[in-house]
């Protein structure tokens, strides 16, 4: 049996730098995926130059198919993930994109399809095996305004199906317009930002006794108006979680962990100055 390492969403800029960096130091097998054939293809053939072990898997994250195709290729190769690095992130590009339309495709790529990806593909992970998810600043629990729905979230026995529920309950009032003015945030991006973050600390509880190590990181403000930011914020984007996937001690785990490597309160302040790396 062989053990791979696994790099969902590798199509953005601060994918690709991970990708980069990651086949310079890590020596196996490394599967990556992106949406976008064209561009997989792209990044394969311009990495694979460099001599790594390289392999494009297509996966989008919103269709459950294209993640069953992942999971029966891995174990008809006889595969087991030892990391896995999730970066995968919606980003619309589209115009005059409604704001209903927004929170549903943000949620299906940010939230469902994080739980849906982790259904079918954690039980090829090895035992000791890492995960890293990769949300942002706006992943902080204090995010959201309201004060019992903080507290529903962070519940600590919190099971998946009331996270659904709660993230239903906050589409419903996306719908209607009204989830501002019910404290749930000031966008959706930041709400899936904060349900990711939840799931995350759901999977640690469910996958730790496996010796699993699931954390959730801020790699900096590197998610919106990437046309416009250089490579280097990039590049340093990628040293938090390449930390986390390689560096980090084993006892670092169901953490969210900022990007100058320190663990943060989830529940801390959003908005205090945390020096980058």
């Amino acid at each position: 049996m062989i053990n791979v390492t696994v790099v969902v969403g590798a199509a953005s800029n601060l994918g690709y730098q991970v990708l980069k960096k990651l086949t310079k130091l890590h020596g196996g097998k490394i599967y990556f995926t992106a949406e976008d054939e064209s561009t997989g293809y792209k990044i394969h053939d311009v990495l694979k130059k460099t001599g790594a072990n390289l392999e494009y898997f297509k996966v989008d994250v919103a269709y459950t198919k294209s993640i069953i195709k992942f999971r029966h290729h891995i174990q008809d190769q006889d595969e087991r993930i030892e990391l896995l690095i999730n970066i995968t992130d919606y980003a619309p590009t589209e115009r005059h994109l409604s704001h209903v339309e927004k929170v549903r495709r943000t949620l299906s790529v940010n939230f469902y399809g994080y739980i849906n990806f982790g259904k079918l593909i954690y039980p090829l992970l090895t035992d000791n095996a890492r995960v890293v998810n990769v949300s942002g600043p706006a992943g902080l629990l204090a995010t959201i305004e309201s004060e019992a729905i903080r507290s529903r979230i962070s519940n600590p026995k919190l099971t998946e199906d009331e996270l659904v529920s709660i993230v239903q309950e906050y589409e419903e009032a996306a719908r209607k317009g009204i989830e501002k003015t019910e404290g749930w945030g000031t966008s959706v991006n930041a709400f899936s930002k904060v349900a990711l973050s939840a799931v995350t600390f759901l999977q640690h509880r469910e996958w730790c006794d496996k010796g699993i190590i699931i954390n959730c990181v801020n790699p900096g403000n590197v998610t919106s108006r990437e046309d416009r930011k250089s490579t280097k914020v990039f590049e340093e984007g990628a040293k938090a979680i390449l930390y986390l996937a390689l560096e980090a001690p084993l006892t670092l785990k169901g953490n969210f962990v900022w990007s100058n490597y320190n663990v943060i309160e989830w529940n801390g302040d959003p908005f205090v100055e945390v020096t980058t790396v």
